[in-house]
């Protein structure tokens, strides 16, 4: 679904200065959701067009001001651009701190995995039982090992986990440590839990288990009923 995308320049009415003139601001919105930050140029109210978003007249200051509002304009969106590229998703906030050169943290795939089971530890016999408390330490370790395996690397951006990232992951389960279809199944929907925590973060805006299908295999028990 293509995203909605909007860049606004406006005065900072409110913060009217003493010699009348007021701050420029701009305004991005994806998707509904802003994000703005001031242009740190200071534009006299009488030459503003509230409909253009820019500022009327053949002054040197309103060439300046056209000047800047274009180039700035222009500048966002090639970085919205790229991001859609690069990412396949973007937030006002991403080209607002691309654009200021504000580097945004890389959350990883690990730390999200250290912070759901340290708050889990927290709940093991009040509403967790021990046993779902050492599966998730188990997968944790899995998903490291499985990382240091396949990619030499000791931790990932949650962003790459893609589709190829868990199909290689369950494989791995298979063939390396010769777990059961089903005890891998399991294993799988406890990572599942844990992307749907940066889905819900908004970390990542895909859900790579989307399109991931996790059946359980069924098992003959009639051997079981036998004499």
């Amino acid at each position: 679904m293509r995203s909605t995308f909007k860049v606004l320049f406006f005065l900072k009415r409110d913060k009217l200065k003493t010699n009348g003139l007021i701050p420029l601001f701009c305004r991005i919105t994806v998707d509904g959701k802003e994000a703005r930050f001031g242009m740190k140029c200071d534009v006299n109210p009488k030459y503003w067009d509230v409909e253009t978003g820019r500022s009327t007249g053949r002054t040197a200051e309103v060439v300046k001001t056209n000047a800047l509002v274009d180039n700035t304009k222009a500048a966002i969106y090639k970085i919205y651009r790229e991001l859609q590229e690069r990412d396949n998703y973007v937030t006002a906030e991403k080209v607002k701190n691309v654009f200021l050169g504000i580097e945004a943290k890389q959350q990883t795939l690990l730390e999200l995995f250290d912070c759901h089971n340290k708050e889990r530890k927290l709940q093991v016999n009040i509403n967790l039982s021990k046993s779902t408390y050492s599966r998730y330490c188990v997968v944790r370790k899995l998903v490291e090992d499985f990382i240091l395996y396949k990619y030499n690397l000791h931790d990932i951006p949650v962003k790459e986990v893609n589709h190829q990232f868990l199909s290689d992951f369950e494989t791995y389960l298979l063939t390396m440590h010769t777990y059961s279809k089903n005890t891998v199944v399991a294993m799988m929907k406890k990572f599942r839990h844990i992307i749907e925590i940066a889905l819900n973060k908004e970390w990542i805006y895909r859900n790579p288990f989307k399109e991931f299908k996790l059946q359980w295999q069924k098992v003959d028990r009639g051997y079981l009923t036998q004499a």
